[in-house]
């Protein structure tokens, strides 16, 4: 292992001390060749400031690029928007490739100009990138150009950015994902434009989760644009987001659940807490906090909303529901449900539960049960639920108080979760369940 120093005030030498530091990151990244290398790039670094080329940096193994205070004790210290790689004034793509695992610390990536130029991480087949205190400065105007994590040609990378300040030039710019790519504590900056769709249709598949994320500068604009290419999982978990965000494009195509998952996971825009939002090309589900059951624990209801694209084919169902359970009684186990704009029960193929537990013993696996009704028939009202007006909050003049339960009594052998869903089969339908297993 060797430590590799980059600074604009070296002598472009051996690259093994400040005096003779390159000053180029690309001198010191030819260096860096064996597993566990260095490279401390000085905070105030301005060689490679005026970059006129797009410009690829290739890691060629497992190293670590650092940006410091030389005149610290070489003190990990972000570039801040002061010194960059990159250019203030020209259109450049810039790329940091390298299929090994890479360290990206204080770095600032940066582009200027009119043109559609990219800023492009872990881009080879293969890359395990961790980026951290980065900040990624899309500086060009174009409407076009995208902030890029994963491979375009190749499905092996993960990315992970930790506190990282994402900054846009432009409404129409977007981020562009694939892979697994994990963003934390990072921000979308608010010295620069708020995008009108947060992430695009990725070239390939992508697993990405937002945590710990200020994500309000975004405002009304939304979070996941639609995804047409590949049926992509996002996850925004405790964030803060924009007021009145849109969760993910309408209409999707395709118009079905083959357009991926979009889950809002205790996310809002204020002081407002356990918040959960579940969207396909299906339906959306989205908490309602001014209709619930009143003495209910969520105090919320999950609101269910499905699109032309639901059917009974493959009906759009809710994430599931747990409830832990120690007892070895007999149950037959609930969901109350609420049509909030009609007096018409739904039918057992329109609407049911679905719930599993483990019932036969000696084993983790479960036995699923449900109330839904028989194939091909014409089905039967779902039962009326045992609540009525008095025990809904918010609710309209015009209702159905219903419940699906698990269509039979079973007996749990083990102690465990039991887990229970709706499933919907109606399209253009809005219904709430409250989100309580109750036995």
């Amino acid at each position: 292992m060797a430590t590799y120093f980059v600074w604009d005030g070296g002598n472009n030498g051996d690259g093994l001390s400040w005096t003779n530091a390159k000053t180029t990151l690309a001198g010191a990244i030819a260096l860096a060749s064996a597993n566990g290398d260095v490279i401390k790039v000085a905070h105030t670094h301005t060689g490679d400031n005026a970059l006129a080329v797009d410009t690829t940096w290739t890691a060629l193994n497992n190293i670590s690029i650092v940006s410091v205070d030389k005149t610290n004790s070489d003190a990990p210290t972000a570039m801040g928007t002061a010194a960059w790689l990159g250019s203030s004034s020209a259109a450049v793509a810039l790329t940091v490739a390298g299929g090994y695992r890479v360290l990206l610390s204080g770095l600032t990536f940066r582009n200027a100009g009119s043109a559609n130029k990219a800023l492009v991480f872990a881009t080879s087949d293969g890359s395990a990138f961790d980026m951290k205190d980065c900040y990624i400065w899309q500086g060009t105007t174009s409407v076009s150009a995208a902030m890029t994590f994963g491979p375009a040609s190749a499905l092996n990378s993960v990315t992970r950015l930790k506190n990282c300040t994402l900054r846009f030039g432009s409404t129409g710019q977007t981020i562009l994902t694939m892979g697994g790519v994990e963003f934390e504590g990072c921000t979308v900056s608010s010295a620069g434009s708020a995008p009108t769709t947060l992430v695009g249709d990725p070239l390939r598949g992508a697993l990405v989760t937002f945590l710990g994320c200020d994500l309000s500068h975004c405002g009304t604009g939304t979070l996941v644009g639609n995804q047409a290419s590949y049926a992509n999982v996002f996850k925004f978990i405790q964030c803060k987001l924009g007021t009145n965000y849109v969760a993910r494009a309408t209409p999707s195509s395709p118009a079905n659940a083959a357009n991926g998952q979009t889950w809002i996971m205790d996310c809002a825009s204020g002081d407002t807490h356990g918040l959960f939002g579940f969207y396909n090309g299906q339906g959306a589900l989205t908490s309602d906090t001014g209709v619930y059951v009143t003495d209910g624990a969520a105090q919320q209801s999950w609101k269910i909303v499905t699109t032309p694209g639901n059917g009974p084919e493959r009906p759009f169902c809710t994430p599931w529901i747990s409830l832990y359970n120690t007892a070895t009684a007999s149950i037959t186990p609930y969901l109350d449900i609420l049509r909030d704009d009609s007096t018409t029960a739904y039918k057992d193929t329109e609407v049911w539960a679905e719930f599993a537990a483990k019932t036969a013993g000696a084993s983790p696996i479960s036995t699923i049960y449900s109330d839904a009704g028989a194939l091909l028939s014409a089905g039967t009202n779902q039962a009326s639920s045992s609540l009525g007006a008095g025990d809904w909050t918010g609710e309209s003049g015009t209702n159905w108080y219903g419940k699906c339960d698990s269509g039979a009594a079973f007996t749990p052998a083990e102690n465990g979760e039991i887990l229970g869903r709706i499933c919907v089969a109606v399209a253009s339908t809005t219904l709430r369940i409250d989100p309580e297993i109750k036995t």
